[in-house]
């Protein structure tokens, strides 16, 4: 009879060992297991981030083309010219539609001017004046990091008289937002108008300073080159006139 503290027999020692074996081949099956699993998250956790680099790449540059929009008409030797410049990003996100449409609503902007250089083209077509046209060039002045800025140059003139400013659109390319002067000249958004206003009064004209002080924001034309430079425009009229087309170099954030 067994007590409490007897040793095991030979059979019974046999039987555990038995018993251990099966348990060990039971957790080693277990770990296999789950070593796999591991294996196999630890491949779809690369091969996500791989996949989600690569989005972030291709979004940090635009593709585009620029079309040239031109109507010309002619009267012997005179001629009337319009051409605008469209930039068109390739893509079919809602962030690059929501660009072109932005873009395209600034080229409908110039239909007027068309218009009325067509129109006046009749009344001059017979006078010493040959050559009258509205022209809007575009340059990409920058296409990395996620944003894309256009630099358009605005010229008319309309026999003895004519004009040339600069402006530009700037977007960021992941949800298509159009840039204000607030969102990429450095510092606080608060201040980005006294700024602006601080350097024309000291490169440009002093009592400019009051005249940029009163403009809204939206009414700020800008583009911007790298290096974190924001290239504020001024037309010739502006601001207090006579002192021509003016542009202003501003510390950026991108």
């Amino acid at each position: 009879m067994k007590g409490v503290g007897s040793i095991p027999t030979a059979p019974s020692r046999a039987l555990n060992l038995k018993s251990e074996v099966k348990s060990m081949k039971k957790k080693r099956n277990i770990l296999k297991k789950v070593l796999l699993i591991c294996c196999m998250v630890g491949l779809l956790f690369t091969l996500t981030c791989y996949e989600n680099y690569s989005e972030v790449a291709a979004a940090s540059k635009a593709s585009y083309k620029i079309v040239n929009k031109r109507q010309v008409k002619r009267y012997k030797d005179h001629k009337a010219e319009y051409l605008y410049q469209l930039p068109q990003l390739k893509g079919k996100s809602a962030a690059i539609k929501k660009i072109n449409k932005s873009i395209m609503a600034d080229y409908k902007k110039t239909f007027e001017y068309k218009r009325n250089l067509l129109d006046y083209f009749d009344v001059l077509k017979k006078s010493s004046h040959t050559y009258i046209f509205y022209l809007n060039k575009c340059k990409v002045t920058y296409n990395q990091k996620g944003y894309v800025s256009f630099k358009f140059t605005s010229s008319w003139y309309a026999g003895g008289i004519g004009e040339t400013k600069d402006y530009g659109l700037t977007y960021r390319l992941r949800d298509g937002k159009k840039m204000t002067v607030q969102d990429v000249v450095y510092g606080k958004r608060s201040s980005v108008k006294k700024k602006i206003a601080d350097t024309y009064a000291k490169k440009v004209y002093r009592i400019g300073y009051k005249y940029i002080m009163k403009m809204k924001y939206s009414d700020i034309d800008f583009y911007v080159k790298p290096g974190k430079k924001v290239c504020v425009c001024f037309g010739p009229y502006q601001p207090m006139g006579g002192h021509g087309c003016s542009v202003i170099v501003m510390k950026g954030k991108i």
